[in-house]
């Protein structure tokens, strides 16, 4: 079976999200077929996920890390919401306060 999804990796402190195709032998029992993981190094931080809102977390969970921060609640709702704005299956969002001004609606490049 195949589930559309998306790839979430830290690029030189931004995000970029990437449109995909995942296969079951991607994806995690563990996480009831939610995430996959990309075969790369312990210090890789590119996590695939199915749905767009767990993708937009983690990527919001990853910038406020690289500002030394943790997310409220209410930020991590907010970032979750967040609507991509596409070029080709590409989208890449350059701060954790692009991701959180509902405002901006968007960031790509």
């Amino acid at each position: 079976m195949k589930f559309p999804g998306y790839w979430v990796s830290a690029d030189s402190a931004k995000i970029v999200l990437e449109r995909t195709v995942f296969d079951e032998t991607e994806l995690d029992p563990a996480t009831n077929w939610k995430q996959a993981w990309q075969n790369q190094d312990g210090e890789a931080r590119c996590k695939g996920y199915v749905d767009l809102a767990a993708a937009l977390t983690y990527a919001a969970q990853v910038l406020a890390a690289a500002e030394g921060r943790s997310l409220g609640q209410s930020e991590i709702e907010l970032a979750s919401r967040f609507d991509p704005t596409w070029v080709g299956d590409r989208c890449e969002i350059q701060s954790l306060a692009s991701l959180l001004d509902s405002s901006v609606g968007s960031a790509s490049t």
